[in-house]
């Protein structure tokens, strides 16, 4: 299963596979031995300034931190169990509709960066194995809180009308 020959797959309820095979997150429980991915968006501004600190942070109480570069591969990575967590600041429904079903259907947990209840709208993101959730919301989600705080969004940067989360 080389880089390149890689093609993920779910349905709701139906599981995830990755070439046909069904794939499950990692059963890592500890942050010091965890492998986590992380992205950054164009604006450099103070999410992207958190993010940076962030990524220092859990780079030097885990394993390592990688940017990749496509936020549905590497949450896809994620439900492979080769990581065991990614997040991100400033993204689009586009960039982890996909990847969102694939992480939930190997089993794995998705976020919003303050720890509430991730919607496709939202623009922030912790995918994780499940195990590790709570852990890595104790460090990433008191500095979401202070952008927050000072008024940054990451709420539902656009809704349709009539939208409903609780279908």
């Amino acid at each position: 299963m080389c880089w390149n020959t890689r093609t993920f797959s779910a349905a709701a309820g139906g599981g995830a596979f990755c070439n046909g095979q069904k794939i499950q997150v990692s059963h890592t429980d500890k942050v010091e031995q965890s492998l986590l991915v992380t992205g950054f968006g164009y604006e450099h501004d103070d999410a992207w300034s958190t993010n940076i600190d962030l990524f220092k942070e859990f780079t030097d109480v885990s394993r390592g931190v990688r940017r990749l570069g496509a936020a549905a591969v590497d949450m896809c990575h994620v439900a492979l169990g080769i990581v065991e967590a990614y997040w991100e600041y400033r993204l689009k429904p586009w960039d982890m509709a996909a990847g969102v079903l694939i992480v939930e259907e190997a089993g794995g947990v998705v976020s919003c960066m303050d720890g509430g209840k991730y919607s496709v709208f939202d623009r922030s993101v912790l995918v994780s194995n499940g195990v590790l959730h709570d852990k890595l919301l104790e460090r990433i989600g008191p500095p979401t809180a202070k952008l927050k705080n000072k008024g940054i969004d990451f709420s539902l940067w656009f809704k349709p009308e009539n939208y409903h989360t609780d279908c």
